[in-house]
């Protein structure tokens, strides 16, 4: 069926090529014959019906010979190619011009004596107007070959560009998926505490990071770090502070340490225009005791059970920049009802559709308001909030970690 309706459409096809080969050929023979009738030529042959006779047979032995002719003179190069097409095409017309004067004088009964005066008086001009129609023709034929191929060639380019393009995501799927990988799992916890923690990369890869350690059942340590930029070049850094995070991180290194061994890592690992800004919690429920340390981190916000907010500002530079820099220990007591919040610049520098940054002032009120939700809730209101602010259309990577302290031990 399919091969059938293939065949009719190629049949169709041909049939609306023939016709209007025929409708161009009326045209040229109607010229011929106003040409003839205003330069006042008279004589056998220059009738309307001779002329359109004459137009159709030769036009129409010439063309198909030239569709066969035409290869040989289009493998050369310009301007010999046109002048190989024009001889030959010369030479066809010429032919068939003589053949249609002999079919017509045979037809007629005319006598042979008149055949180079026939020849002459009329297919002249039947020539000389092929040779026209048929460099436009051609001309019209290498414009269209000329297009096809750009045409091919830009399908191709697409084509190679769709595939690459598939293969790019692919490949930056792959990447997340093993980004994601390095990121907690299930977060672990411990007696008193609850921590919770979202991410979410500005585009398919992103240079945040956050990881939880536990390493008794009462300490447990938290991180956050921001890779400037975004991307695969952030996300490779980052891959980079994880590995060393985990490398270095235990219950007796202290995060004053801790991330001064990270800093002189990252210095030798990182571009001149890069940095990581990172900030280390580890907290003890066992003497309710915070200890924390910052290379130019946003300060985490320490939520007391009144609606208190209490920006943590200490801390040093971001990582990368001075390899031999060392960095202090902060430590203060926790209560129960406090409410410890750790992020990433993305979220308060979300915008709106007029270009207003959601800031930390609302992130203050937020966690104020919220204070006595738990850390799961707290987590879910303030993320609601941004993606509402901005529509969800962050223009850097953003993490978010909150840990609520549920009970204290007294001392």
């Amino acid at each position: 069926m399919t091969l059938s309706i293939a065949k009719l459409l190629s049949h169709s096809e041909n049939a609306r090529t023939f016709f209007s080969r025929q409708g161009v050929l009326f045209v040229v023979a109607l010229a011929l014959f106003a040409i003839l009738w205003v330069t006042n030529v008279r004589g056998p042959g220059t009738g309307f019906i001779p002329v359109l006779l004459y137009t159709l047979i030769i036009g129409n032995l010439t063309t198909p010979i030239m569709n066969h002719l035409a290869p040989f003179s289009s493998g050369l190069r310009f301007p010999f190619d046109w002048v190989a097409y024009l001889i030959m095409l010369l030479l066809t017309a010429v032919a068939c011009a003589s053949l249609t004067v002999t079919v017509v004088m045979v037809l007629n009964g005319a006598s042979f004596d008149s055949f180079f005066a026939q020849l002459w008086s009329m297919g002249k001009f039947v020539v000389i107007v092929i040779l026209i129609v048929g460099s436009v023709r051609h001309l019209h034929e290498e414009s269209r070959v000329r297009l096809e191929g750009q045409n091919l060639e830009l399908q191709r380019a697409v084509e190679i560009g769709n595939t690459r393009s598939q293969q790019q995501e692919q490949e930056l799927d792959k990447a997340r998926e093993i980004q994601e990988g390095l990121l907690p799992k299930k977060i672990p916890q411990v007696r008193g505490l609850e921590v919770v923690g979202t991410w979410q990369p500005a585009r398919v890869v992103g240079g945040d990071y956050f990881d939880v350690l536990k390493f008794s059942e009462s300490k447990i340590g938290v991180c956050i770090g921001d890779v400037v930029g975004k991307g695969i070049s952030a996300a490779l850094l980052m891959a980079n502070l994880q590995a060393s995070f985990r490398a270095f991180a235990s219950e007796a290194v202290s995060p004053g340490t801790l991330v001064g061994k990270l800093n002189e890592v990252i210095s030798n690992n990182i571009a001149a225009d890069k940095f990581v800004t990172f900030c280390y919690c580890l907290i003890d429920t066992m003497d309710n005791r915070l200890t924390f340390a910052s290379a130019g981190h946003c300060p985490p916000i320490l939520f007391h059970k009144s609606g208190e907010a209490v920006p943590l500002k200490e801390g040093g530079t971001p990582l990368g920049i001075f390899p031999e820099r060392k960095y202090e220990d902060a430590t203060l007591q926790l209560e129960s009802g406090d409410r410890l919040v750790l992020y990433t610049d993305g979220l308060t520098e979300a915008m709106d559709s007029d270009e207003q940054e959601f800031g930390e002032l609302r992130l203050v009120e937020l966690g104020s308001r919220d204070v006595a939700l738990s850390a799961s809730e707290m987590l879910a209101a303030v993320k609601k909030e941004v993606v509402s602010f901005c529509n969800g259309g962050f223009q850097d990577d953003f993490t978010l970690v909150v840990i609520a302290v549920k009970s204290v031990r007294s001392g």
